[in-house]
């Protein structure tokens, strides 16, 4: 039995095809997957969806890249209104932390995620003005500060999304070490960093292998140094299609080659031949690690 601990069939390229898409895992063994919210809009439907299935849980909450989106409505705001914008962002933050609050607790929410950081520069972005500025990158702290104070206060795992932002997010917790939850953290697709892989086993925060440690030599590297009892299986669907499918549809639209939860099985299976134990050793131990992250029944 696998698990993928992050998985997105609560977007739009995946509307309407929901059952099929558990049906397929199931049949490649995955038997529970989490469906994780990138803004309140596709966390409201990673509930709905939980509730629908019963082999779905749910994550709620803001990527830093959406954050982007709250920023400019301030400025928008500041500019018609001549409000400040220090007393409109915590309007704001607090209008989110408030939705956030009461959909996370839904009995099918089980996570806070996913937040973080981003300093990476989108080719393609909804966001046509987006810039990485150090406004920007305030408010990103922020939101990720009061969405891991969510966790907090209800005892939720966290999912924690960091790209190209390893010293934004290590500065956080070293100021707010109340922030840090052994055995309830997860670096999801983490970025082959050793301060990661050092502060995961220092505090037991687990890290999200995806389909990009088929094709990704340096994501091999890390993950071989990754203790087994640290790493737990994802597959960020629709994105990161693993090999062989990479490479079979590279030509086809992404929606036809998007990724579906049923490839974690693929992912376990090159991760287990990269670290030499077996498929069921993986299975097992990936399942149970996922287990404890999230609070999952047997």
């Amino acid at each position: 039995m696998l698990i993928d601990t992050h998985c997105h069939p609560n977007f739009k390229i995946f509307r309407s095809k929901v059952a099929g898409i558990i049906d397929r895992a199931q049949q490649a063994g995955v038997a529970q997957l989490i469906v994780v919210g990138a803004d309140l809009k596709t966390s409201r439907v990673a509930v709905k969806q939980a509730e629908q299935f019963p082999q779905l849980r749910a994550a709620v909450g803001v990527h830093p890249h959406h954050v982007w989106r709250y920023l400019q409505r301030a400025k928008q705001e500041h500019q018609s209104s001549g409000k400040a914008l220090t007393s409109l962002k915590k309007e704001i933050i607090i209008q989110v932390r408030e939705a956030l609050f009461k959909l996370a607790q839904a009995d099918q929410v089980v996570a806070i995620g996913e937040v973080g950081f981003d300093r990476h520069f989108y080719d393609q972005t909804q966001y046509e003005t987006l810039a990485i500025t150090q406004e920007y990158l305030d408010w990103q702290r922020d939101f990720f500060v009061m969405q891991a104070e969510i966790a907090r206060d209800l005892n939720l795992a966290l999912i924690i999304h960091n790209r190209e932002a390893v010293t934004d997010l290590l500065t956080v917790f070293k100021m707010r070490t109340d922030l840090i939850f052994p055995h309830r953290t997860v670096f999801h697709c983490c970025q082959a960093d050793e301060r990661l892989l050092h502060f995961a086993q220092k505090h037991h925060f687990f890290i999200g292998v995806d389909g990009d440690v088929t094709y990704d030599v340096s994501k091999q590297e890390f993950i071989k140094k990754v203790p087994l009892d640290l790493l737990v299986l994802e597959t960020d669907s629709p994105y990161l299609l693993p090999e062989p499918e990479r490479s079979l549809k590279r030509q086809l639209r992404f929606r036809d080659r998007a990724a579906e939860p049923k490839h974690v099985a693929l992912t376990a299976q090159f991760v287990a031949q990269l670290k030499s134990i077996s498929m069921s050793q993986l299975a097992e131990k990936t399942t149970a690690n996922a287990r404890t992250l999230f609070h999952l029944a047997r």
